[in-house]
């Protein structure tokens, strides 16, 4: 199959479908990339300790907020755009109902938090209380964002995102120098705060009356992807709340800005996943299983042979880039961690690929968050094991290990599922 005449037919035929994306890929571009110079700015000022506790801070803020969003915003999308195709009388209240969900549920987390906060948030709370507020501004920032994505309001979030990027790194420049570490918390409240408060003056047409099956819709929908982030989490931030039970914060520093690095890397597989979902779907809708099948095996082909280059050349690049722009973090430490975390990424280039691309669009998302949590658990079993023994880079190690081990399972057990549609 030929991948590049499909895109190209694909999209020069569909104007609009091409516009929509651009401006997509903008928004995400744009989100993505403020948020690692924000990243940025705050470990060029602050020194690694500071930058650990913000790291520690951070994983623990992403975890209540899971939470307290738990998939609001692809859930919200979706039945915008159901909604709006088939009872448009119902977009309307689709923001009071959902805004609904998401303050009870943030709510239960805060008082979760306040009541448990000697047991389980010991280290730095005082810290945590300023984040606090994320709980609340996280997910309200998600349901917006799904409202205009599920009415196709691609250019006006795109507009919205760049010129809140702007705010944000201006923000982010005036209060992590002066206030430090404190600064850095703060500016990232302002910058979510700042984009929910714009696109609730930009969003036209609230209606406030409670509808329980609009409620019931979205909460259930948003369940199933709610456990596959937490079990994502389980692999990408769990690590950092256990490094800072035992006080591994110059550590955290450190494993979180090569974190961050790599994770720049991964922008244009992103991309091409995004690129090839509505193909897939088109596909599967046609019942040409084979050729998923075919795209599935091609891709999963063409991405192991390019991660010969991709792990070497990354972690020349992430090391001189360190080098260059943050001297401070050269040492053993960031030695040590540049090959488990470039054979991590590299097993996440796939993932990043064909979960988003092919595993979502052929509706198997189900079976992705099975994985997730799973394996997750798993992870964080064997990391409190061996922390203790090998210290932060054993639990690195692990990481890998697992999700190697948990990715290749999912990849046999999706081939065998489309191969019996195939016949």
């Amino acid at each position: 199959m030929n991948f590049k005449k499909l895109f190209l037919q694909k999209y020069q035929n569909n104007k609009e479908l091409s516009k929509s994306f651009l401006w997509r890929l903008i928004q995400i571009l744009s989100k993505q990339g403020t948020t690692a110079l924000m990243f940025f700015i705050a470990t060029f000022f602050l020194p690694k300790e500071h930058m650990g506790i913000y790291n520690y801070i951070s994983a623990t803020l992403m975890l209540l907020v899971i939470f307290s969003d738990f998939g609001i915003s692809t859930s919200t999308s979706r039945y915008i755009t159901v909604y709006n195709t088939e009872q448009k009388e119902k977009v309307k209240k689709v923001f009071f109902n959902s805004l609904i969900i998401i303050s009870i549920a943030s709510i239960l987390v805060l008082f979760f938090v306040i009541l448990f906060k000697q047991y389980l948030f010991t280290k730095h709370f005082n810290y945590i209380i300023y984040a606090l507020p994320m709980i609340f501004v996280t997910p309200l920032t998600s349901l917006l964002d799904g409202i205009f994505r599920g009415l196709k309001k691609f250019k006006q979030l795109a507009k919205v995102t760049l010129l809140n990027s702007f705010l944000g790194i201006s923000i982010s420049l005036i209060l992590v120098p002066s206030y430090g570490l404190k600064g850095a918390i703060l500016a990232q409240i302002f910058y979510f705060l700042i984009y929910s408060i714009i696109l609730l003056i930009l969003h036209k047409g609230y209606e406030f009356k409670i509808e329980k099956k609009i409620m019931w819709d979205i909460g259930k929908y948003s369940l199933s992807f709610g456990i596959a982030i937490l079990g994502f989490y389980f692999f990408s931030k769990v690590n950092i709340l256990i490094l800072g039970k035992y006080d591994l914060f110059e550590e955290i520093a450190v494993y979180e800005l090569v974190n961050k690095v790599f994770t720049i890397f991964l922008i244009p597989f992103s991309v091409f996943g995004q690129v090839l979902a509505p193909n897939i779907v088109e596909m599967f809708s046609l019942r040409k299983y084979i050729d998923i099948r075919n795209v599935f095996s091609k891709l999963l082909k063409y991405i192991l042979l390019l991660n010969i280059l991709f792990i070497p050349i990354s972690m020349v690049i992430a090391k001189f880039g360190i080098g260059i722009l943050f001297p401070i973090y050269l040492g053993d430490i960031l030695n040590s961690l540049l090959l488990p975390v470039a054979l991590t990424y590299a097993i996440a280039l796939p993932v990043t690929v064909i979960n988003a691309g092919i595993l979502t669009s052929t509706g198997h998302a189900k079976l992705m968050a099975i994985q997730n949590v799973i394996s997750g658990l798993v992870n964080v079993v064997l990391n409190i094991l061996v922390i203790q023994k090998y210290g932060y880079i054993g639990v690195v190690w692990v990481t890998f290990i697992v999700q190697s081990i948990s990715t290749l399972f999912l990849y046999l057990i999706y081939y065998s599922k489309i191969s019996k549609l195939c016949s």
